[in-house]
């Protein structure tokens, strides 16, 4: 049975919009968008393409993880215990994790482990596949140290359908760094300036935020402001943008 609410749901339409917005450095905008969504027990990311081979590799990551990606490609990348398993050829095994793979004390015993992940104390795993239309893209790796606890039936449940939809948000993503490098990348900044130009300064940094997944609260800390004035400049930009709500919001950002 699912452990899915209607929040969760109503949640991830509004993490989808925000996914949706073909930067540059799209995988690692995508892993701090997600941390921040997230939020507790989900700090340390990693997001991989595919190499010639059909293999994930090429890691970017945050925080801990960060530190790891030189070395995953360089030597230790051929002991992950999931690549085996996310392969091009092999693309319905959904959302994994170790336990899915081995116990946790053989776990402990391999050099996945010993020596590489508990170099950054890092110990559980979520491997998630990106998979559109039964081809593997890409993958994201989440990972949590001891003390941290493992994740949930419901945790893992939400990187599953946030796994799908970024499965197609990442190949749209390739499909617009090719059409920048055609037209010249000033035409989508143009477009949201455009977009932005009857906003006041203020109003352009909270719509930013916003558009980066920070939440009310995590806006008025960051810009040391009470919460009901960070409300009252999002209901000012709701006015001049031409939309109702927060999901609106994101949606006309990300489309100019």
């Amino acid at each position: 049975m699912t452990q899915i609410t209607i929040e969760d749901y109503q949640r991830l339409l509004d993490l989808c919009l925000m996914l949706d917005n073909y930067e540059d450095q799209y995988r690692l905008k995508t892993l701090k968008i997600l941390a921040g969504w997230l939020g507790s027990g989900f700090h340390h990311l990693t997001f991989l393409t595919l190499d010639n081979c059909g293999r994930l590799g090429n890691p970017v990551g945050i925080n801990k993880v960060q530190n790891l990606c030189d070395s995953y490609d360089q030597q230790y990348g051929r002991f992950d215990i999931f690549r085996n398993v996310c392969l091009s050829d092999t693309t319905d095994a959904g959302v994994l994790s170790i336990e899915d793979i081995m116990s946790l004390s053989k776990y402990e015993r391999t050099p996945y482990y010993n020596d590489f992940l508990r170099k950054e104390n890092l110990y559980y795993e979520l491997a998630a596949p990106l998979c559109w239309n039964s081809r593997l893209v890409g993958g994201l790796g989440f990972f949590r140290e001891r003390e941290e606890g493992n994740f949930t039936l419901r945790e893992k449940e939400i990187v599953s359908l946030i796994a799908r939809h970024l499965a197609l948000s990442y190949l749209n993503s390739l499909k617009f760094e090719k059409l920048k490098s055609v037209q010249g990348p000033s035409i989508k900044k143009n477009e949201k300036e455009d977009l932005f130009s009857g906003l006041t300064a203020a109003e352009r940094e909270i719509a930013i935020l916003v558009e980066h997944g920070m939440t009310n609260q995590a806006i008025a800390r960051e810009k040391n402001i009470s919460f009901h004035t960070v409300k009252a400049h999002l209901e000012h930009i709701y006015d001049k943008l031409d939309v109702h709500c927060r999901t609106e919001m994101i949606y006309r950002i990300n489309q100019k």
